[in-house]
């Protein structure tokens, strides 16, 4: 089947290839039905592409690219949405807001995307209490400054970094 998009020009599907939201994104409940897009040249990123409006499409990554320690606490209903068994059956994903810079890349931590790829079927999850934000830094726990490599002869420097929230 073919799709048309405004971002990739028309581009053929298979319908097996389609995964359905049955309550749509936040924001978008009128889309129920996503193809998950590869691009090798923007990996880890991944295109999320409403297959009835063109215009639609929504970047993506793996929550674990961005924080290390991410949880999430799914209850049997939830499971239950995704006719999955146990979480290890799910895909996880987190949407991104870009920006001019890459420091001010974000992702949505407190709405993660979860897929049941075999089954076809997929959730926007909102985490409660405020555990996550909306607006988290791409590169989170992950940006770490890099050491000079010193020589013998050379003393290193000690280095104070503030890293503020």
């Amino acid at each position: 089947m073919q799709i048309q998009t405004s971002r990739f020009g028309e581009i053929e599907i298979k319908e097996n290839q389609i995964i359905t939201i049955p309550s749509g994104l936040i924001g978008f409940s009128e889309d129920r039905r996503f193809v998950i897009r590869d691009d090798e040249a923007a990996s880890p990123f991944r295109w999320l592409q409403a297959v009835d409006t063109k215009a639609l499409a929504f970047v993506m990554i793996e929550p674990h690219v961005s924080i290390s320690n991410y949880e999430l606490e799914l209850t049997q209903e939830n499971l239950k949405k995704l006719k999955a068994e146990s979480i290890e059956e799910l895909t996880v994903f987190v949407l991104v807001t870009m920006a001019k810079k890459m420091d001010d890349v974000t992702v949505n931590l407190q709405g993660p995307l979860l897929f049941n790829l075999e089954k076809r079927l997929g959730m926007q999850f909102i985490i409660p209490d405020g555990k996550y934000s909306t607006r988290h830094s791409l590169f989170g726990d992950k940006l770490t400054k890099q050491t000079p490599v010193t020589s013998a002869q050379e003393s290193p420097v000690e280095e104070q970094h503030a890293v503020s929230d």
